[in-house]
């Protein structure tokens, strides 16, 4: 039985992610990426978002340069939305009422999103738990991601 891996940049070891991933018996391998959060197999690539990231980078623009090098270097690039279930879910960011963040503005930029990147999965997780147990069933039965090329993976860099 081939041992399972995933690559994870190393940012993201300031969440609890890598560590439930690890208690799954899939080796996580720390690595400063560029191009996404995690890659899961050769194909997967996946940029972790919480709701308020995930406003944020929509609003800065960000978030599309991201999906532009997801969509560049994998076949299956996914934005993945992680939620607290014990939190009123909404897609305002209740800190920043005063930008007047329109929650239908939101929705038209994530829907926008889908439409340009035609690959692009928007995934849902209530918990970094719950995220764990979808990686490990992403990954199962595809080969396993090579670090080397991982890092070989350069973000695109906006003209100035």
């Amino acid at each position: 039985k081939v041992q399972q891996t995933v690559i994870a940049d190393m940012r993201e070891f300031r969440s609890e992610l890598p560590s439930l991933i690890h208690r799954r018996g899939i080796d996580i391998e720390p690595i400063t990426l560029e191009v996404g959060d995690y890659i899961l197999t050769p194909d997967i690539c996946v940029e972790r978002k919480s709701v308020s990231d995930l406003i944020g980078s929509l609003n800065n623009g960000r978030l599309y340069t991201q999906c532009i090098s997801m969509s560049r270097y994998y076949k299956r690039p996914i934005l993945l939305i992680e939620f607290d279930p014990n939190k009123s879910f909404s897609l305002t960011a209740r800190s920043s009422i005063h930008q007047e963040i329109s929650v239908s503005d939101i929705t038209s930029k994530v829907t926008l999103l889908t439409l340009h990147f035609p690959r692009l999965r928007i995934l849902w997780c209530p918990s970094p738990h719950a995220t764990a147990e979808l990686f490990e069933e992403l990954k199962q039965n595809r080969p396993q991601p090579d670090a080397a090329t991982a890092m070989a993976v350069m973000a695109d860099r906006k003209s100035t």
